[in-house]
């Protein structure tokens, strides 16, 4: 893969940087993080905060930590810029991860162990990486005596795996004057794709939003011993069985759009003739042309369309019982401008009768913001520089992100990285990582990004 250390020279600033130190100190950054465990729930995210209150205080930074709920705190610093460039940088991740099924991990999931240059467990890839990559690019300038031409601040949520509520949300309506800045960089993109010999890195301009719903089934309980003929169970079996074989229909975004344009551009004229395709009758089976990895065609489905995934089952008390009620919820993510209330119809219309479909919540639609910016380009330009031949394109996350709570801040996903599919697919899942190259991989474009963004200067 292409590393940081030796994908060319970079900036005249990060030439002053020593990297095989900042190699072994953001690894002990991300296996730090690691270790403090703050699974959402119940999160105890002021672990994380006052972490890195230490971290900075102690190279001469103020911190701020701010709680809606005890214990589950969200961290602010930043370095003060002379303004002159604009409005603020936020470098943002968040502080809380998913549980685990500790027994199913070949290494414990909050020890944070090395092996074969992997760093293991629970949030080395969605996002304590990211917190540890900031936090060094912080730590980066503030040594280096730096003089930056706008503020650039950091900051770490809590709460995100649940909603953003007790973080990020709570943080915007609250505390916006810490954390309110022109453009942000987030998780969500970043990641290498290899499209024949042309390499891709996706950051990420949109997300699809939330729409959960539940569905219940309902029919006469009884004894297990006599079998019925209709039962809440089957009922249910029928409706998941549809539900999880249909595909909603395919609708093309901006930021999906662009994307394909921009492929287009940097491919041979075979590709570019398929994306022309495409971009004419986007349908599943012209998408699914694209020579592209299995990873990344589940990704791409999964970004063109509105989806529903079932996820938790309710219902039964006894073995020899025929339950009257079962209840499933299911996960359900839309595309930006589909309407949560209209998919939630559709879901009722493919389902029938029997079963009933409730929405959850209200739920919200998707995002996008525009790729037209100059961060977008200063992007472009840094990683055409620490992977030559490589372009940057839009992309739209099939998951959510803290970026929904900052309304009107232009926020893209970038976290660059050639990742393994174990790495990629290691997010919500047992055995995750990151390997060590990707890690100081991320952290040296980001401080080469960061720094050219805010022209920073040797004072």
């Amino acid at each position: 893969m292409a590393n940081a250390a030796g994908a060319g020279a970079g900036s005249a600033l990060a030439q002053q940087v020593d990297w095989d130190a900042v190699r072994a100190e953001v690894t002990a950054h991300l296996q730090a993080l690691i270790r403090l465990e703050t699974v959402n729930p119940p999160g105890n995210e002021t672990l994380v905060a006052d972490y890195l209150r230490g971290v900075v205080e102690a190279e001469g930074l103020t911190a701020e930590i701010r709680e809606q709920v005890e214990n589950r705190g969200n961290f602010v610093t930043r370095i003060a810029g002379t303004g002159e460039g604009g409005r603020p940088m936020l470098l943002m991740a968040h502080a809380d991860v998913v549980s685990v099924e500790a027994d199913k991990w070949q290494h414990p999931p909050f020890a944070a162990e090395i092996h074969d240059d992997f760093v293991w467990g629970r949030g080395a890839v969605d996002t304590k990486d990211l917190v540890a990559a900031e936090l060094m690019v912080m730590l980066l300038i503030k040594r280096m005596g730096l003089t930056i031409n706008r503020d650039l601040i950091m900051a770490t949520f809590a709460d995100e795996e649940a909603g953003s509520r007790a973080g990020a949300q709570f943080m915007w309506d609250n505390h916006r004057e810490l954390i309110d800045a022109e453009v942000a960089i987030n998780e969500g993109g970043g990641q290498a794709v290899q499209i024949l010999n042309q390499r891709f890195y996706l950051c990420q301009t949109g997300e699809k939003g939330g729409a959960p719903i539940r569905i219940i089934a309902r029919a006469a309980p009884g004894h297990a011993s006599v079998p019925r003929d209709d039962t809440a169970m089957l009922r249910m079996g029928r409706a998941l069985a549809k539900l999880s074989t249909y595909t909603f229909p395919t609708q093309m975004t901006s930021s999906v759009e662009r994307m394909l344009q921009a492929m287009s551009e940097g491919l041979g004229d075979d590709a570019a003739e398929i994306i022309d395709v495409i971009l004419q009758d986007p349908s599943w089976e012209n998408l699914s042309r694209l020579p592209m990895s299995e990873h990344d065609l589940l990704s791409l489905r999964a970004t063109t369309r509105a989806t529903a995934v079932p996820t938790i089952i309710h219902g039964g008390h006894r073995r020899n019982v025929i339950p009257g009620e079962i209840i499933c919820d299911v996960d359900v993510r839309i595309l930006p401008g589909q309407d949560p209330a209209t998919i939630a119809q559709q879901i009722r219309d493919l389902l029938g009768p029997d079963v009933i479909v409730e929405q959850v919540s209200a739920g919200a639609s998707g995002i996008e913001a525009d790729p037209e910016s100059d961060l977008f380009d200063v992007i472009s330009s840094v990683m055409g520089e620490v992977d030559p031949g490589s372009m940057v394109v839009p992309f739209l996350v099939s998951g959510g992100t803290d970026a929904k709570a900052l309304t009107g801040m232009k926020v893209y996903g970038f976290m660059p990285g050639v990742l393994s599919p174990e790495e990629m697919n290691g997010a919500h899942n047992h055995d995750e990582r990151l390997a060590i190259d990707n890690l100081l991989y991320g952290t040296r474009a980001l401080f080469e990004i960061v720094t050219r963004y805010c022209g920073a200067q040797t004072a």
